[in-house]
């Protein structure tokens, strides 16, 4: 069954990729001609090697992050998900904040399309808002 395959797909993309950094997964599974309409930082948008770029970024503040997805439905060619991920801000400077060793969570949500067995389009949403105020960059009230 198809929805299970792009499930698979888009749980060892994130788990790789996210999880453990896997660079080398990423370019398998995503297409030559995929589009990112979300990248942070990206009001435009971008390709594999944005979204990779991003990730690395995101490793790099975060080194220990932890993703744990929830909820993949998939329905046709899409596959949505819900993400929980935290880690220690404990490596470089994230979005110019400099490293606070504190240990934050957040939530994301990603919508995935899938053609001819790899991912060609993603949108998400990440609750940045909670992320500036657990690192103290933001404060509400």
């Amino acid at each position: 069954m198809m929805t299970e395959s792009n499930k698979d797909l888009v749980r060892e993309l994130y788990g790789r990729l996210m999880g453990e950094g896997d660079v080398a997964t990423a370019e398998r599974i995503l297409s030559d001609d995929y589009v990112d309409h979300d990248v942070p930082g990206l009001p435009g948008g971008g390709n594999r090697y944005d979204l990779i770029r991003a990730v690395q970024g995101v490793r790099a503040a975060f080194p220990d992050i932890k993703p744990e997805l929830y909820e993949i439905v998939a329905e046709g060619d899409w596959v949505a998900v819900r993400v929980e991920a935290a880690g220690h801000h404990s490596g470089v400077a994230f979005m110019g904040i400099e490293p606070t060793g504190t240990e934050i969570g957040w939530r994301e949500l990603h919508l995935f399309r899938c053609a001819n067995r790899r991912i060609v389009e993603h949108r998400s949403i990440f609750d940045m808002l909670a992320i500036l105020q657990q690192l103290g960059a933001m404060h509400v009230g």
